[in-house]
């Protein structure tokens, strides 16, 4: 038999409106602690609720004194605090995960004081007013309360706080069947592609995506090619990123991840290399710049291995002219070099006030003119050449991406020449 109970159309609406607002804005279960059959007497209050979003993590609960005292509950136990007058308080916190944001519709729980406790409670979010209402001295459900004021997008550490008023003494106050809906959504913006350049090509392909969003300096963490990630990629602006495709890669979408949220673009089809060359088994020089006549040179030596290379097997030769047959200068290398890296050889200091560069992991002598000529030899053994152009400073020759390397011959129709 059912005693006590009346169920008006008011009370049908109001329930009515409760499933509609849950059912259109995809609110669900945030959180929800029982607090167990156990006797509870540790602070702070660690252990983990029945209901918690995977997105949530790290639930603790605090008061004022210090303390917890074991009560029952609604069914089980309650977090309980012996002294709640003054200017009491019970506190849980949370954490949301990274990259994720929560926002609090509504909330629900079971209260109780004894005949000295504090009758007034008030609760907030982060410092958000989110409802007010009486503790009885029988212990009831505040039933599912809608939020007094918006809490939205919160991210990070969550202090959820119940503030007990109006103690007549030194009374107990107890909570149970703590339970808040919402929902949980990305935080962050995923950054856009709008086109890629080249849309196919080989292993070592330089590929350039344009788009909004990338962050040049530390927001940009990964460029991956159908999942696999390029351990060479350059953020020139937040509207361009240069991406070297790498070994392991194979066909379908570039994904760029900026600040933990990934951004995707249309599919990047990998290709044989011409005449199905194998793909390079030794390190080789990928480029040269030229920032003016005489000083400020710069060799890029690029690893396309997936070993890591011991640099101090090679030695990098600067020859007066390309006719020479001695080196005017002679470097050999140190360090080693990752996979998919590359190392960076100044000649001479650049001079950042006529255009800034990176800086160089070694320097190699005096700068270079125009008709000298670099080799790279492994063990004394030839390996890799460049010929300096014979054209004023000023340029930049990138080795192209289908082309044979190392190669003991230089040839100009291997490289582009800006």
């Amino acid at each position: 038999m059912l005693k006590n109970f009346t169920l008006t159309n008011q009370n049908i609406l109001i329930a009515l409106l409760f499933i509609i607002a849950g059912f259109s804005n995809g609110s669900a279960q945030l959180y929800q602690h029982n607090f167990g059959t156990t006797a509870i007497n540790s602070h702070p209050y660690t252990v983990a609720p029945s209901v918690l979003d995977a997105s949530l993590s790290n639930s603790s609960w605090t008061n004022n004194t210090g303390a917890w005292v074991s009560y029952v509950g609604s069914s089980g136990q309650a977090l309980g605090l012996a002294n709640s007058s003054g200017s009491a308080s019970v506190t849980l916190t949370f954490t949301v995960a990274p990259g994720k944001q929560i926002t609090v519709d509504s909330f629900s729980f079971w209260r109780q004081r004894s005949n000295n406790g504090a009758p007034n409670w008030a609760m907030t979010i982060n410092g958000i007013n989110v409802g007010s209402g009486t503790i009885p001295t029988s212990g009831a459900s505040t039933g599912m309360l809608a939020a007094a004021n918006p809490v939205s997008n919160l991210t990070g550490n969550i202090n959820v706080t119940i503030s007990l008023s109006g103690a007549a003494g030194a009374g107990t106050f107890r909570v149970d069947d703590f339970t808040l809906t919402g929902s949980v959504t990305n935080s962050c913006i995923a950054p856009v592609i709008n086109s890629v350049s080249p849309l196919s090509g080989p292993v070592n392909t330089i590929v350039t995506l344009n788009g909004s969003g990338f962050q040049a300096g530390s927001g940009t963490s990964a460029v991956k090619f159908n999942g696999t990630d390029s351990q060479s990629f350059t953020v020139v602006s937040d509207t361009q990123i240069t991406a070297i495709v790498p070994a392991a890669a194979t066909s379908g979408a570039i994904t760029v991840t900026t600040n933990g949220c990934p951004g995707t673009a249309a599919s990047f089809t990998v290709t044989s290399a011409a005449c199905n060359l194998a793909p390079p088994s030794d390190i080789y020089i990928s480029e040269l710049y030229d920032q003016q006549s005489g000083s400020g040179g710069m060799i890029e030596i690029y690893n396309p291995t997936a070993t890591t290379i011991t640099l101090s097997n090679y030695t990098l030769e600067r020859y007066g002219d390309i006719t020479d047959n001695t080196a005017a200068y002679t470097l050999i290398l140190s360090g080693t070099l990752a996979p998919e890296s590359i190392l960076l050889v100044a000649c001479t200091t650049p001079n950042p006030a006529i255009c800034a560069t990176p800086t160089a992991s070694q320097i190699l002598g005096a700068g270079f003119n125009g008709g000298d000529k670099f080799q790279l030899l492994k063990n004394g053994v030839l390996i890799d050449r460049i010929d300096v152009p014979l054209t004023g400073p000023g340029y930049t020759l990138i080795r192209k991406p289908d082309a044979v390397a190392p190669k003991t011959v230089y040839s100009i129709t291997d490289w582009n020449n800006t």
